[in-house]
């Protein structure tokens, strides 16, 4: 097993976050959730997941428009009550019952219940959505001592009360951040960046740029790495993405992409 180079601040474990988007929360593999039971002898998990295609399908259902606007849904009240039953009712349970299956100590949590906050992006344009969150750390850092891997669906609540619907990634993103992660994961359908039938393990900005431009990347690779790049900072240097259909360690070896951050060259 492949140890971590540092202790967070939660005073226990290294961090992985794992953020998993809606159209893989029915496609996760047995193996997947069998290598976190694995891994959480060495490191702790928080995972945050989305639930995109569920609630376009209920929507529609119900017939409540709420139209995507630069990738954005537009989420007026009606819309955020179902986007509130399907992320933290439905898809949070189902979720969290799958790691609870596999002998996972999993809890599902709402981020707007004392977690994470937000402002508004623009009211006006988007209604209730979110912008990058402020995540209080205390309740996910007792449940993580605790030896419990928290499940949280990305709502937030505003100053004023108000539940907001948080991009999955930015707030997988700000948790990261918050309790100074060692890793941010994005699980998808796929096992990474892919250049002739291989997966390349590691990217920089520079590379990722140079693969979009020779059509290495492109379609929706582009998006998951472009979200990679923008999650990192000074403190969150290495995002993942990696399948949800395989384990994330095999033979000691991480499986998937890791975008890092460019090291500076220092004179000597």
């Amino acid at each position: 097993m492949t140890m971590s180079k540092s202790t967070p601040a939660t005073g226990h474990k290294p961090l992985l976050v794992l953020k998993i988007g809606g159209s893989m929360l029915d496609e996760l593999e047995k193996e997947f959730l069998q290598s976190v039971k694995e891994l959480k002898e060495h490191y702790d998990f928080i995972v945050v997941h989305g639930a995109g295609p569920d609630i376009s399908s209920k929507l529609k259902a119900l017939n409540v428009n709420a139209p995507f606007i630069q990738g954005l849904r537009k989420t007026t009240k009606p819309a955020m009550e179902v986007v509130e039953t399907v992320l933290s009712g439905t898809k949070n349970r189902e979720l969290t019952g799958k790691f609870i299956e596999e002998g996972v100590h999993a809890v599902g949590l709402k981020g707007c219940d004392g977690m994470i906050r937000a402002d508004y992006l623009d009211y006006d344009a988007y209604g209730y959505v979110g912008t990058s969150p402020e995540v209080e750390t205390e309740l996910l850092s007792h449940l993580l001592s605790g030896g419990f891997l928290p499940v949280v669906a990305p709502l937030g609540r505003t100053e004023s009360g108000d539940i907001v619907n948080i991009n999955a990634d930015t707030a997988a993103a700000g948790i990261a951040r918050a309790l100074d992660a060692e890793k941010l994961i994005f699980v998808t359908d796929v096992p990474g960046v892919m250049k002739n039938k291989e997966v390349l393990t590691k990217l920089t900005s520079r590379d990722i740029n140079q693969l979009i431009e020779e059509k290495t990347i492109d379609g929706g690779m582009i998006p998951k790495v472009r979200g990679a790049e923008e999650a990192l900072s000074e403190t969150l240097e290495e995002v993942m993405i990696t399948s949800g259909k395989q384990p994330i360690i095999q033979n000691n070896a991480w499986q998937g992409t890791i975008i890092h951050k460019e090291r500076k060259e220092t004179m000597t």
